[in-house]
């Protein structure tokens, strides 16, 4: 049998909560054990990661439970980073991943992984750095960026404010777009999810259900999205259901009483697994003003629900009529016209839908993605970026067409 182009890789975590970043590190994980690689997962030991530790011993990897970040102060995050380097040095990796949020560090990580290991060192950000970093920021991004190999961008828009906030290792600065383990799902599995879970949150069958998967949090666009949902609660009897969890829940209530659409909302809370409630909602949102590649929006396509989003710019899943409805950002009257077209138009849905799951299908799978991380470990130890993925290159709504072009031109 020939032996996998990466034999052993050491995923680690650095998280404050459950979200798509770290469903995507699972994906990334399984991928590659099914692949054959050899995989050591290192994530945060609180009770509220056990369900990605779970997800992730699924998956074929071996799991160790570490803080690597300050959040329990310095000391511990020392004895964490010693912990996880004699793990790390037994190991023996190919490839260190290290996935972190946007507003979060790594350089700890980073010099731990190149002390300790022989690997490449790689580094996703997965979000975009605050718009005014301070000069701490600065300093600690830089000194990450000369010790890694290459930093991973999730898009080309990603790519860009860090390029603007933070500048970047040039050379290293790669983009793979996001991909989904694409659900093995029958009309019937989706209907029984559907009629299950509007049974549980007493919602009629015949109801439209607009919804979203989200943390209840600042920058999201919520209040957006409630505003105009009372709009479209005027004109069209529907349900917005949320899940998801976050520290504006309160605030979302209050608003939702003061526009006397109360009764109309569902808040679920966070869910381990949400991909039930999704086969519940009839039209997906997701209202944030400045986002890219989200999981749970390409998990929702997949799964074939009509998207509406809110910062489209010619490099997401969604292409405006074709896979999902564009709106402007922070325009509640706007996205109230999108969202009531696909109300009162159920062909419309469903063709948007259908669309977005075979799209989804061909460009956005974790194999497609998985296979543009592999080529990025190959390449990074050469100090290049592939073709294609780099930052500088041109915006790619159809990534998976580029490894079909170039198994052609080969």
């Amino acid at each position: 049998m020939k032996p996998p182009p990466i034999g052993r890789a050491l995923i680690i975590v650095q998280s404050t909560a459950l979200g798509g970043m770290e469903r995507h590190s699972a994906e990334v994980a399984a991928e590659l054990a099914r692949r054959g690689t050899l995989v050591l997962a290192a994530v945060p030991s609180g009770p509220a990661f056990d369900p990605l530790g779970a997800a992730l011993r699924r998956g074929g990897a071996e799991v160790l439970r570490i803080e690597t970040d300050a959040r329990n102060g310095r000391a511990a995050q020392l004895r964490g980073i010693a912990r996880l380097a004699s793990s790390a040095h037994a190991f023996a990796p190919d490839v260190v991943h290290l996935h972190v949020g946007g507003a979060t560090g790594g350089l700890a990580t980073v010099l731990m992984a190149r002390m300790a290991t022989r690997a490449v060192v790689v580094v996703t950000e997965h979000d975009v750095p605050s718009p005014n970093p301070s000069a701490k920021q600065r300093l600690t991004r830089g000194l990450m960026d000369s010790a890694l190999h290459a930093l991973v961008a999730i898009s080309r828009l990603n790519a860009k404010g860090r390029l603007e906030r933070l500048g970047a290792p040039a050379g290293k600065l790669a983009v793979v777009l996001n991909g989904v383990d694409l659900p093995v799902l029958t009309a019937a599995d989706s209907a029984a999810n559907r009629e299950r879970i509007r049974a549980r949150l007493g919602l009629a069958s015949d109801e439209t259900v607009i919804g979203s998967v989200v943390r209840l949090a600042p920058g999201k666009g919520l209040t957006t999205l409630l505003r105009a949902f009372a709009q479209v609660n005027a004109q069209h009897d529907a349900r917005l259901l949320l899940v998801g969890g976050g520290p504006l829940e309160a605030e979302l209530r209050s608003l939702a009483r003061d526009l006397g659409v109360q009764d109309r909302v569902l808040m679920a809370g966070h869910q381990a697994d949400p991909s039930a409630y999704v086969d519940a909602m009839d039209i997906f949102v997701l209202p944030v003003p400045v986002g890219s590649g989200s999981i749970a929006l390409i998990e929702a396509m997949a799964r074939g629900r009509a998207p509406v989003i809110t910062f489209g710019d010619g490099e997401e899943a969604v292409v405006h009529e074709r896979t999902g409805l564009w709106s402007p950002p922070e325009n509640p009257e706007a996205l109230a016209a999108a969202i009531l077209r696909l109300c009162i138009d159920p062909e419309l849905r469903e063709r948007l839908g259908a669309e977005a799951a075979r799209h989804v299908s061909r460009h956005y799978s974790i194999r497609r993605n998985t296979d543009d991380l592999v080529d990025v470990y190959l390449s990074a130890r050469r100090g290049s970026i592939p073709l294609g993925l780099r930052a500088t290159d041109p915006r790619d709504p159809q990534p998976g067409n580029r490894r079909l072009n170039s198994l052609h031109a080969s």
